[in-house]
């Protein structure tokens, strides 16, 4: 197998922010943020994604991915304000991150129960607080095009609650990849 295809196999599969353009756009950006300090300061005051809506940093990101901002504003606005938290990248993805044993001892770094809260958030600004706080316990390290995947994908579910295929919906998806991580850590037990 050449190195070229190993890598996409093992690359992380994004449902909704899967064409190349996109994450090259969202990286573009989230690099912009970087080097503009006080963008992603007035970003990080944000306390709900409605007060985001009005930030011109987020605006630019509408501007790099028009067609997520016709088909999910609030979700953008979301991605925006947890963006400006991510101070690193990280190559694991999101949920996996999250399940990830912490230094020194023999728990997840987000907890089951904080996990299970992130993932039936009702309202996007539930998803907004709980994200923040995931991200700042990941010592601002996340996987960007995860996050802004998980968030879309999140979204999707919200709209459309019955999705025919279970195995497709967000609750699934990021359980998996987060007990997939703790479970390489714990033993398992057997009653």
């Amino acid at each position: 197998m050449s190195e070229p295809q190993e890598k996409r196999e093992n690359a992380p599969r994004f449902y909704h922010f899967w064409r190349r353009e996109d994450q090259q756009a969202l990286t573009d950006w989230w690099q912009w943020l970087e080097d503009n300090r006080g963008e992603r300061a007035r970003l990080r005051r944000c306390d709900t994604p409605g007060e985001i809506l009005p930030q011109s940093a987020f605006h630019r990101l509408c501007r790099k991915l028009p067609w997520w901002e016709q088909h999910d504003v609030m979700g953008l606005a979301v991605i925006a304000g947890l963006l400006s938290h991510v101070a690193e990248r990280n190559a694991l993805p999101l949920p996996a991150q999250m399940g990830q044993c912490r230094e020194g001892g023999d728990k997840p770094t987000l907890s089951e129960l904080r996990f299970q809260q992130l993932i039936s958030s009702k309202d996007y600004d539930e998803l907004f607080e709980r994200m923040r706080r995931a991200v700042d316990l990941l010592g601002r390290s996340a996987n960007i095009l995860s996050l802004a995947d998980g968030v879309l994908h999140w979204s999707k579910d919200r709209r459309d609650r019955y999705s025919e295929q279970p195995s497709h919906r967000f609750h699934y998806r990021w359980s998996k990849a987060y007990f997939n991580e703790v479970f390489k850590y714990q033993k398992e037990t057997t009653s």
